[in-house]
């Protein structure tokens, strides 16, 4: 799939996180025509080379509310998970 990557991902608030700008990308370069990734977070871990915790914390922080995102969508949420009932898929 083809994910368009601004540069302002390396200029904002995520500057500076780099398992965190390398966990997102790995989503956008995934996700399908409708935004949708539905994908263990073991596989984005091993696709990335971050060890799964490193995974789980970065997404985290990506689930995250981010009070100074230029976006006030979803109060500066990256990415929200697809279904309350399971820990992956965005």
């Amino acid at each position: 799939m083809y994910g368009k990557i601004f540069s302002s991902l390396y200029q904002g608030t995520l500057r500076g996180c780099s398992d965190e700008i390398l966990v997102f990308t790995n989503l956008i370069a995934n996700a399908d025509s409708t935004g949708l990734v539905d994908k263990h977070w073991r596989a984005i871990s091993e696709e990335t080379g971050l060890s799964i915790d490193r995974v789980k914390t970065a997404i985290t922080n990506l689930e995250a509310p981010d009070p100074d995102s230029r976006s006030p969508e979803m109060e500066g949420r990256r990415i929200i998970p697809i279904d309350e009932h399971r820990a992956w898929g965005w």
